[in-house]
């Protein structure tokens, strides 16, 4: 089952989404086409190995621009890791690029109905200190 993978734009707790990208949430383990669908986790791994992400802390580094991920514990959420690291790269880009030194962003992933997977950022959130 596919569902669009657009952009998705709305407002969360008065909160202005600065950018917002759709994927598909896939309940098959093949696609035609012989792209398998991976877990969630495994997709967020696979982008968090990958050279764009090492890029984008680095922009987010040189530019004081902190972004914190909230990912939600799901049982089983498959997508296609292609298309999240895209989605990925393309909220977190937009959130550095708006952010000056010192802002924080919340980037994070909600379920939606209709088998999609919203990856959003926004200013603001409880960024982890120890």
């Amino acid at each position: 089952m596919l569902v669009d993978a657009g952009k998705h734009a709305h407002k969360e707790r008065n909160a202005i989404v600065i950018e917002a990208q759709t994927i598909a949430i896939w309940d098959d383990e093949k696609i035609d086409g012989g792209e398998t669908p991976v877990q969630l986790t495994e997709a967020l791994l696979d982008f968090a190995k990958s050279p764009a992400a090492r890029r984008l802390i680095r922009k987010s580094e040189e530019q004081e621009v902190k972004c914190e991920l909230r990912v939600p514990l799901l049982n089983d959420c498959r997508v296609l890791p292609d298309e999240l690291s895209r989605a990925l790269g393309t909220v977190w880009g937009a959130a550095i690029d708006a952010g000056k030194p010192g802002e924080n962003f919340m980037i994070d992933l909600c379920v939606e109905p209709g088998s999609r997977l919203v990856v959003q950022a926004q200013r603001g959130g409880p960024l982890f200190r120890p």
